[in-house]
């Protein structure tokens, strides 16, 4: 049996393109499926900042 070392897997062709697909399967891919959920996730966030900034306003305008 062939021992691989950081060397060896550093030269091999197949070794890099095994990472390139797992790269592209874990970024793009998942990614692609997970973004409509962080979007809604910033979007109600920034949502509920103006609103914020809203009340702060109205009661700095009542406070005088």
């Amino acid at each position: 049996m062939e021992h691989e070392t950081f060397l060896t897997l550093l030269q091999d062709k197949a070794h890099w393109e095994f990472e390139l697909f797992l790269i592209f399967l874990f970024d793009v891919v998942i990614g692609l499926i997970l973004w409509p959920s962080i979007k809604k996730f910033i979007i109600h966030h920034k949502t509920d900042d103006e609103r914020i900034a809203e009340l702060e306003s109205k009661v700095k305008e009542l406070s005088k």
